[in-house]
């Protein structure tokens, strides 16, 4: 009789702690719901504030990563709740030890799920990339009208990695900061055409163009095209850069006398044109936090993040 009553105590104890680990789990999945529900579906500005893109873009991004990049939910989260993670995390350069706690998540849960979406995203870049377009003949744009079948611009950026330290020298920039140089490619609209991360810090800017044109997968400068690029590389077949010996930069010509030579009146113009990569650069960094400080990722996963950043902003111009 005692064994029986042994037997009924104990299973009604094992009941008694599945029904609150059940609890527990249905107490999570709701504050977790309610926290990603009002990311997404109060208005627009919260939505932009925690995700950096609004509504429609989020949920559009969704549908391409369930569609095309094959991206489904799971027994605790929706792709929705996975994306809106992982955007907060590249938005405001969040720990995962933060997520989690906001989320509701698990650390584990995080990385997995952190990687999951990055990858996908990725499996994007031929549907993410802009096409290259040449400027037209009837372009009225002041700033392209002058550079007619030229397809953008490409310039170099500096963002931060944590490198290894018997890497550090190799990733040093002339500024003393440890970094990768970034090639982007960028048409009229602030749309990347073509971006390279993963060169290190101290290599010279020509050297990664000549570098991404030699890749197989490359950067290509269609027959009778062109990029436009700054003093930094040399003008070349597919590539217009300034007259050297002459004033180029518009704060030069902004706080100083009008054009004197025909020669600086191009480089002036072509100076004005070009500043496209510059802002696309600087709206790329202002919009993901993680591009902006110190990451505490490995390098190559870096690297990818900045790939990932560079699609996610063409996503949001379109």
């Amino acid at each position: 009789m005692l064994f029986i009553l042994t037997d009924l105590f104990i299973e009604d104890d094992e009941r008694a702690t599945v029904n609150i680990g059940a609890a527990l789990s249905h107490l999570r999945n709701s504050i977790r719901s309610l926290y990603v529900g009002r990311i997404i579906f109060d208005n627009d500005l919260a939505c932009y504030d925690k995700v950096r893109m609004d509504r429609r873009a989020f949920h559009i991004l969704c549908q391409m990563l369930k569609s095309k990049g094959k991206l489904s939910d799971n027994k605790n989260s929706s792709v929705e709740d996975m994306v809106a993670m992982f955007l907060f995390m590249l938005g405001h350069h969040t720990k995962h030890r933060v997520i989690k706690a906001d989320f509701v998540r698990l650390g584990e849960t995080v990385s997995r799920q952190f990687n999951a979406v990055l990858n996908v995203v990725l499996m994007l870049h031929k549907e993410l990339l802009k096409k290259p377009e040449p400027i037209l003949e009837n372009n009225n744009n002041n700033g392209w009208k002058w550079f007619k079948i030229c397809l953008g611009a490409l310039d170099g950026t500096y963002i931060h990695v944590n490198a290894l330290n018997c890497d550090k020298v190799r990733y040093r920039s002339r500024k003393g900061d440890i970094t990768t140089n970034v090639l982007g490619v960028c048409s009229q609209d602030m749309q990347f055409i073509y971006i390279l991360p993963g060169w290190e810090g101290s290599a010279a800017d020509g050297r990664v163009l000549r570098v991404a044109i030699s890749k197989r997968n490359g950067l290509r400068v269609p027959q009778g095209h062109y990029y436009l690029c700054d003093a930094g590389y040399s003008n070349a077949q597919g590539f217009l850069a300034p007259y050297r010996g002459q004033r180029y930069h518009l704060t030069e010509f902004r706080h100083g006398p009008n054009p004197n030579t025909l020669e600086e009146f191009f480089n002036m113009k072509l100076s004005a044109a070009r500043n496209v990569i510059e802002r696309t650069f600087g709206l790329l960094k202002c919009r993901w936090d993680i591009l902006r400080s110190r990451t505490w990722y490995p390098v190559k996963t870096q690297c990818r993040i900045i790939y990932a950043c560079a699609l996610l902003h063409n996503h949001i111009r379109r």
